[in-house]
C-alpha cells in the first residue's frame, strides 16, 4: 500500500490548516505536491489505496495562521505496514525537523532546503532501506556539490563519485544504499545493491528536455518513479521523457584518470576485435547502432561520440550561446587545434550555422606578409559588425605560423584587439566591435601542445598573454589515435568514412544505405596505423580511387600505391588486405602445424582438437581464426608491423618481454572465448561437460601448458613467411 504526505497547498482559500487534507483534496482540482503525484499514478484517496493524504506546509504561507506552524510531518505511524511505501513529496515550502520513520520504507522526494534532512539518518538495515531519497542534481549543487552540468554524461557521472567520496553529497547521500539523483529530465544516477548506474539520454545534454524547477514536471517524473519503486521493478529506463542507456560506473577507486574514463571505451572499447567488428558496422549501416548506446553530440553535419570532443564542443557552444545574448563590445576569443585535416574549421562553422546569426570569415595568416594586410581584415570585420546583420565569426587560421622570421610572431598584433576590441589604423584605434575570434592552430596539434612548447620562445612571443586572453578552446580529435590510450578512434574513423562516402561517393549506398564495400578494404581503411595528413588522407581514398559507376568498392579500384604513399604507409596498408583475406588459410595452417607438434610429442594422443582441418568442429575452426585475427592486431601494440618479404629480409624474432606477454593475451583471449562458450573449470578435462583444468590465471598454469601459448606466438612469423609477408619491429 502507499501512503502519501505532502504539500498540498496553494489552494483558493482556507477556513483552517485542518481543512488542508484528504477532504479538501477530494473537493479541490487545484492540488500540488503529493496528491498530484498521486493523481498521475491513477490513484485517487477514496479508493482505499491511500491511506493518508495530508499536508506538511503548516505555516504563515497561504494565510495559515502563524500559531499553527509546526515543523513535523503528519503521519500516523501505526497504519503504516512493513510491505508498505511512504511517499514524502516536499515542494520546499517550508522546512522541516526530521523524516518520519514508519514500519514501511520512505520514498522521500525532497527539495533544495530541506537536503540536510537526510544528513540526520540513521540507516539500520542496509539490505532494506528505510528510506529512499529521491533528489536533483541542481538541488545536490545548491547545498555544495561540486558537480558538472552539460559537458559529458561522464563528467557529471565522475564528479558525482568524487563528490559523494569527498564532498557534500557524502554528508547528505552516502549513508543510503538506495538513491535516486535527478539529471534534470535526462537522466539519473541510481544506487542499488552496491553499484551506481547512470541512466542517460544519449543524444541529449542533462536539461536539453526540461527543467525539474517546472513542478509539472517534476511530479510527473517522481510519479512515474514511484510506480517502479512500489511494484519492485526498478526499471528507469523509461521514466523520463526520452528512453535512456544505462552504464554501470566503476568504483572512484578503480578510475585510474577519471578525467578520460569513458562509456564508448567501456561498452565498445575492451576488446580490439569486438571494437573493429562495431566500427565496420558503422561504416556499412550507418551509426544508429552505437548511437542509442552512448553518449554523441550533432551540430548540423558534425556528429561525435568522443567524450573530449563532447565536452568541447559543449563548451564552446554554452560561450557563443552566452555571447550572443551578452551585451560585451570585445570579441569572444576561442581557439581550436587538431592535426592537419582533422577538420579544424568544419566543426565551428557546423555549430554556427546550427546557432545562426553568424557571418563567417577567413584568414589564413601563413599566407599573410604585412601587417597592414591584418589590417585590412579587422576593417572588413569591424564594416560587418556595426552593419549588426549578423555577428562577424573569424578565423584565423594558421595563428602560430612565424611572421618575419620570428615564431608565434603574429600574437602580439592580436593582444588589444582581444582585450579591448580595438586595432590601430593609421596609428588611431578603431573598434572592431562585436565578433567571435577563433584561432586555428597550425603547427600545434594540441592546447596543450601550444602552451608547453619552448617557454623561453613562447614568453617572448608573448604567448601567455595571448593565452590569458582565451575564453575557451578545442582539441579536434581527428582520425588517427592520440595517445596510446586511444583505443576509440577507429569509431571515429568508421563514423567519418561513412560520412565521407555517403557525401562523396553516394553511388555505394544501396535501397536501404548500407555500404556495398569489400571486407578487406574495409578493414584496412579502419586498422592501419596513421593517416599522415588527418581526414583529407581519408578522403583522398575515396576521390582518388575510381568509383564512378561503380557499385562496390573492391580491391581493383584501389589507388595506386605511390599516391597512396603520400598518405598511409601503402606497404601497410596493402599487407592488412592480404592478412584480413588470409586468415583463414593462416588458422588452417597454424592448427596443422599444432597437430604436427602435439603427435611428434605423443603418436597416439587422442584429443578433440588434435584431427585435420577438415575434421575440426565449427567452434575450433572460428577460435584458431579469432586467434590470428587476435594477434594480428596486437601486434602494433608492440610496434610490430606487416610488410611484403623482400630480398632483404632477415628471419623474426619476438622479444623476450614481447613473447611473454603476447604468450600471457593469448592465454587470456583463450580463457574469455572458452568460459563464453560455456566452460568451466575443472581438475579433469571432460569436453562433454565443457570442463576444462587449464581455466585459470597464467601464474597458476603449469610450464608446459605456459609453453603452448609461447609455442602458438612462435609459430606466426612461420606462418606469415609461408604467404610471403614478414613482421618486423618499427624505427
Amino acid at each position: 500500500m502507499l501512503h502519501f504526505i505532502g504539500d498540498s497547498a496553494k489552494r483558493t482559500r482556507w477556513n483552517s490548516y485542518k481543512e488542508n487534507g484528504v477532504l479538501r483534496a477530494k473537493e479541490e482540482i487545484t492540488i500540488l505536491g503529493a496528491m498530484g503525484v498521486a493523481q498521475k499514478m491513477g490513484l485517487e484517496p477514496d479508493t482505499g489505496t491511500l491511506v493518508s493524504l495530508v499536508s506538511s506546509d503548516r505555516g504563515e504561507i497561504y494565510g495559515i495562521p502563524a500559531q499553527e506552524k509546526i515543523a513535523e510531518w503528519s503521519v500516523d505511524p501505526e497504519q503504516v505496514a512493513a510491505e508498505d511505501f511512504v511517499v514524502l513529496y516536499d515542494l520546499d515550502i517550508a522546512p522541516r525537523q526530521q523524516i518520519p520513520l514508519t514500519n514501511g520504507t520512505t520514498i522521500a522526494c525532497l527539495k533544495a532546503r530541506n537536503l540536510p534532512l537526510l544528513k540526520n539518518i540513521t540507516i539500520k538495515n542496509t539490505e532494506n532501506p528505510e528510506v529512499i531519497p529521491v533528489v536533483s542534481m541542481n538541488d545536490l549543487r545548491i547545498n555544495g556539490a561540486t558537480v558538472s552540468k552539460a559537458l559529458s554524461w561522464e563528467r557529471t557521472a565522475t564528479d558525482f563519485l568524487k563528490d559523494l567520496h569527498y564532498g557534500a553529497s557524502k554528508e547528505i547521500l552516502d549513508r543510503y544504499p538506495f538513491f535516486i539523483v535527478l539529471l534534470e529530465a535526462d537522466g539519473m544516477l541510481v544506487r542499488q545493491q552496491g553499484t551506481i548506474t547512470l541512466y542517460f539520454a544519449p543524444s541529449k545534454a542533462e536539461g536539453d528536455s526540461g527543467s525539474l524547477e517546472d513542478e509539472e514536471l517534476r511530479s510527473k517524473v517522481c510519479a512515474e518513479i514511484i510506480k517502479q519503486i512500489a511494484a519492485k521493478q526498478y526499471d528507469f529506463t523509461q521514466v523520463l521523457p526520452n528512453a535512456l542507456a544505462t552504464q554501470v560506473l566503476p568504483r572512484l577507486e578503480e578510475l585510474e584518470n577519471p578525467e578520460s574514463w569513458s562509456i564508448l571505451n567501456e561498452k565498445f572499447g575492451r576488446d580490439r576485435l569486438e571494437l573493429i567488428e562495431t566500427a565496420k558496422r558503422i561504416v556499412i549501416n550507418g551509426e544508429k547502432e552505437i548511437l542509442n548506446a552512448v553518449p554523441s553530440c550533432q551540430y548540423g553535419a558534425l556528429l561525435t561520440v568522443d567524450r573530449m570532443e563532447i565536452e568541447n564542443y559543449r563548451a564552446i557552444v554554452n560561450l557563443m550561446k552566452k555571447y550572443a545574448k551578452d551585451k560585451d563590445s570585445r570579441p569572444l576569443s576561442l581557439a581550436v587545434f587538431g592535426f592537419p585535416g582533422s577538420g579544424k574549421s568544419f566543426g565551428i562553422k557546423q555549430i554556427a550555422n546550427t546557432l545562426g546569426g553568424f557571418e563567417i570569415f577567413v584568414y589564413n595568416l601563413s599566407q599573410f606578409t604585412s601587417l597592414r594586410e591584418l589590417e585590412v581584415a579587422f576593417q572588413e570585420i569591424r564594416d560587418a559588425s556595426i552593419k549588426g546583420e549578423r555577428l562577424p565569426l573569424v578565423f584565423f587560421d594558421e595563428f602560430d605560423s612565424s611572421f618575419n622570421g620570428e615564431p608565434l610572431g603574429w600574437l602580439k598584433s592580436f593582444l588589444a584587439p582581444m582585450q579591448d576590441g580595438v586595432f590601430l589604423e593609421d596609428g588611431r584605434e578603431r573598434q572592431i566591435g562585436r565578433a567571435v575570434f577563433v584561432f586555428a592552430g597550425g603547427t600545434s596539434t594540441s592546447f596543450q601542445n601550444f602552451v608547453n612548447q619552448d617557454q623561453d620562445l613562447f614568453r617572448k612571443a608573448k604567448g601567455p598573454d595571448f593565452v590569458s586572453r582565451l575564453k575557451g578552446y578545442l582539441n579536434i580529435q581527428g582520425p588517427n589515435p592520440t595517445s596510446k590510450e586511444d583505443k576509440v578512434y577507429i569509431i571515429r574513423r568508421a563514423m567519418l568514412l561513412r560520412s565521407l562516402i555517403a557525401r562523396n561517393a553516394k553511388q555505394l549506398l544501396d535501397s536501404e544505405k548500407r555500404v556495398n564495400i569489400d571486407e578487406n578494404i574495409l578493414y584496412a581503411l579502419l586498422t592501419t596505423e596513421t593517416y599522415r595528413h588527418g581526414s583529407r588522407s581519408l578522403e583522398f581514398f575515396i576521390s582518388m580511387s575510381p568509383l564512378l559507376g561503380e557499385k562496390k568498392w573492391s580491391s581493383s579500384l584501389l589507388p595506386p600505391r605511390s599516391q597512396m604513399d603520400i598518405h598511409v604507409d601503402a606497404e601497410e596498408f596493402m599487407s592488412k588486405t592480404i592478412v584480413l583475406a588470409m586468415c583463414k588459410e593462416l588458422a588452417k595452417m597454424s592448427h596443422q602445424m599444432y597437430v604436427e607438434a602435439e603427435l611428434a610429442k605423443k603418436p597416439n594422443k587422442d584429443l578433440q582438437a588434435v584431427t585435420s582441418w577438415e575434421n575440426l568442429s565449427e567452434t575450433y575452426k572460428k577460435s584458431n581464426i579469432a586467434q590470428i585475427q587476435y594477434h594480428v592486431e596486437r601486434f602494433n601494440d608492440f610496434n610490430i608491423g606487416i610488410r611484403q618479404k623482400s630480398s632483404l629480409s632477415s628471419t623474426f624474432t619476438f622479444k623476450e618481454e614481447d613473447l611473454l606477454k603476447l604468450a600471457m593475451a593469448e592465454h587470456e583471449r583463450w580463457c574469455k572465448e572458452r568460459i563464453a562458450d560455456g566452460w568451466v573449470y575443472g581438475e579433469k578435462r571432460d569436453n562433454e561437460k565443457k570442463i576444462h583444468p587449464s581455466l585459470v590465471p597464467w601464474e597458476q598454469l603449469s610450464e608446459e601448458d605456459k609453453q603452448k601459448d609461447v609455442d602458438v606466438i612462435e609459430r606466426i612469423p612461420t606462418l606469415f613467411d609461408r604467404i610471403g609477408l614478414e613482421l618486423y619491429y618499427k624505427s
